[in-house]
């Protein structure tokens, strides 16, 4: 079980970290065999909520730090240098950052990140959340 949630935890870092390259405006999507754009859910043609100088600020923001506390996450969850504790305050710091990113790039390509979150969220604060470490 653990293994899945650090899958899961690194897909989401890779979603999250796609907002620092999105497709260009009417590029073709990525190849199938690489996931297309459900693992790069990231364009310049969509229709964002917020827009200019507060959205080439807010991105990268929220991207990287989504990304990191994920990361930080999966290195708790399998006991490395950060304390298996804290898994769950990172996982939910993670997944904040990740639904804001989402919300503000929101389109149909990102039901996969928000899947994602909500699965790692109900997997963290289930009682019987074991897998991450942090409860007993």
């Amino acid at each position: 079980m653990r293994i899945l949630i650090v899958l899961g935890l690194l897909l989401a870092a890779h979603l999250n970290l796609t907002a620092l390259v999105p497709a260009a405006a009417g590029q073709a999507p990525p190849p199938w065999w690489v996931g297309g754009r459900v693992v790069w859910p990231f364009g310049l043609d969509t229709h964002t909520l917020v827009h200019g100088s507060a959205l080439t600020t807010l991105t990268p923001l929220l991207g990287i730090a989504s990304a990191v506390f994920f990361i930080l996450a999966a290195g708790s969850v399998l006991h490395w240098v950060v304390p298996a504790q804290w898994a769950v305050g990172l996982l939910v710091a993670g997944a904040a950052c990740s639904l804001v990113l989402q919300v503000v790039w929101i389109s149909p390509w990102a039901v996969l990140p928000l899947l994602m979150d909500g699965v790692l969220l109900c997997a963290a604060l289930a009682p019987q959340a074991t897998a991450l470490g942090a409860r007993a």
